[in-house]
């Protein structure tokens, strides 16, 4: 009988071990910063570095630039990149470099795609990268993927992870703020996708061969998961061919998937945006449902709730979860020699948060966080260089570009940046610059759609902008904009920053004119 009782206790144990989610969201900062950090050169909107063997960088920019970085911060324009709807959270995305670099000097591109009948589609795309005597560019560029639906909506997911055989390829694609496509398996949206090299379904998916539906319907971006479930379609996207979604699908069930990466031991690893709370960690499997947008451990933006993730034991809990957000940009694995101390970890990056998390893992599906930094600015991509070195970029525009090294390690100097007055403008005013779409130009400039719904855009954080004008008075807004709040009304630290000295008089005038105006939506 007390034998019995043990084993029963050991199985209870185990039960509770493998349900226990840990929420790593109170985290606080660690006061010191194990490492010098320095600005080696500025870029508009950065949002993905790749490292080529060499040392130099291929940095994105999500207005629409793709650049050639020296370790001294010296630039050079990459010529033939593709057009993109620069958007709210559209643009240019990612850059990866092939397993075969050395061979075949490949790069993948993600982005946002513009095309009729309007709005964009996430894209896929590969070219040969060459470089000369001073120039770059991307040669026999093709599109090997892409949604062809388009539509509106941001979190795009964007993210590629190579198979650790460099047989495959893994691409993130988010739920484009529609919700329930994330649960539709005819549709690509809330999805991670397991492809060939060339952007086919991978044999060996969980659906390899199968097709889906002819057609499926669009919507735009809803106010809630509730209002999703019954959302108006707008029109009805058919595919030029066989829908190939479901043979392309490894696993569903994602909001924001901004971090893909493999660990040392193989597994994959996803890290994604939640709505007012939630963000998560998974570690991914092939057919796995991971919830989004059935339940979560936020809830909607405006306050309506969400299952929580016990009600659905059949869907598949994060590892970590946090609640207050930290907004992640990426996901990496560490391996080098500067931080070795580091090596087998990985490093997710944040935006609200604008942080540097450190993550271990026990090599048996569990993980932990351990440090927790604040950098003093929003944290959109963090990788290693070949050396070893960290380097980050900032999500702003201008957004720093900078080197992160252990204390006391000599760095080459960075060449002498064109200073930039503290008090210009971030989008230079013109005589006629004050009506609507210029105030939408300030506001995609200094990234307020990545926290507030204006008008169909954004929304990813903070409570959405349409009708403020019927809440607050010009005055009022005027003042949030100089002088943010502490403390958003959850009374979690606010991560909006002061438009103080970043816009000029005029603009400030247009831009709160510009929301005064803003009438509310349903």
């Amino acid at each position: 009988m007390k034998r019995l009782a043990i084993m029963g206790l050991f199985v209870a144990m185990a039960s509770s071990g493998a349900l226990a989610q840990v929420n790593a969201g109170e985290q606080k900062s660690d006061p010191h910063l194990p490492f010098t950090v320095t600005q080696v050169t500025t870029l508009k909107l950065p949002w993905k570095i790749a490292f080529l063997p060499d040392g130099r960088m291929l940095i994105t920019e999500k207005v629409g630039g793709l650049w050639l970085v020296t370790q001294r911060g010296e630039k050079t324009p990459v010529a033939n990149v593709p057009a993109v709807q620069w958007k709210g959270q559209g643009g240019m995305l990612g850059v990866y470099l092939s397993p075969f670099y050395a061979k075949d000097h490949t790069v993948y591109l993600t982005y946002s795609e513009p095309g009729e009948p309007g709005g964009s589609s996430l894209a896929l795309a590969k070219a040969e990268l060459k470089i000369g005597n001073g120039t770059a560019s991307l040669e026999g560029l093709r599109v090997i993927w892409h949604d062809g639906a388009r539509g509106e909506g941001g979190q795009f997911g964007a993210q590629v992870a190579f198979s650790p055989d460099n047989k495959y390829l893994f691409l993130s694609v988010g739920d484009r703020q529609r919700m329930t496509p994330a649960q539709d398996p005819n549709q690509p949206l809330g999805k991670i996708l397991r492809l060939t090299l060339d952007g086919k379904p991978a044999p060996g998916n969980p659906n390899a061969g199968k097709t889906g539906a002819a057609s499926v319907p669009i919507i735009d971006p809803p106010a809630d998961t509730e209002a999703a479930k019954t959302a108006p379609v707008l029109r009805t996207y058919t595919f030029p061919g066989p829908n190939l979604t479901p043979s392309e699908t490894w696993a569903s069930g994602f909001r924001t998937p901004y971090g893909l990466a493999f660990a040392p031991d193989g597994r994959l690893w996803e890290l994604e945006h939640g709505p007012r709370g939630g963000d998560e960690l998974n570690l991914i499997e092939p057919s796995k449902n991971y919830g989004w947008p059935l339940v979560s451990y936020g809830r909607n933006y405006n306050g309506v709730p969400i299952p929580h993730p016990d009600t659905h034991p059949e869907l598949t809990k994060p590892v970590i979860y946090w609640v207050p957000v930290i907004a992640p940009g990426n996901l990496m694995f560490y391996k080098g020699a500067m931080f070795s101390q580091w090596n087998g970890s990985a490093l997710a990056s944040g935006m609200a948060s604008k942080a540097l998390i450190r993550i271990t893992f026990d090599g048996k599906g569990g993980a932990q966080t351990a440090e927790r930094w604040d950098m003093g600015f929003r944290v959109r991509d963090v990788e290693v260089a070949p050396d070893g070195a960290l380097w980050m970029v900032e999500d702003s525009n201008p957004g720093g570009v900078y080197r992160v090294t252990p204390p006391g390690v000599a760095v080459p100097t960075p060449v002498a940046q064109q200073s930039t007055p503290a008090a210009a403008p971030a989008v230079a005013a013109t005589q006629n610059a004050s009506g609507p779409e210029h105030a939408k130009s300030i506001i995609a400039n200094n990234n307020c759609l990545l926290c507030h719904r204006v008008e169909k855009d954004g929304g990813d954080i903070g409570p959405s902008l349409n009708g403020v004008g019927t809440r607050r008075t010009p005055d009022q807004i005027q003042a949030i904009l100089l002088t943010p709040p502490a403390k958003t009304s959850t009374g979690a630290p606010n991560p909006m920053p002061s438009l103080k000295g970043k816009i000029s008089d005029d603009d400030m005038k247009s831009l709160v004119r510009y929301l005064s105006s803003l009438p509310a939506l349903p």
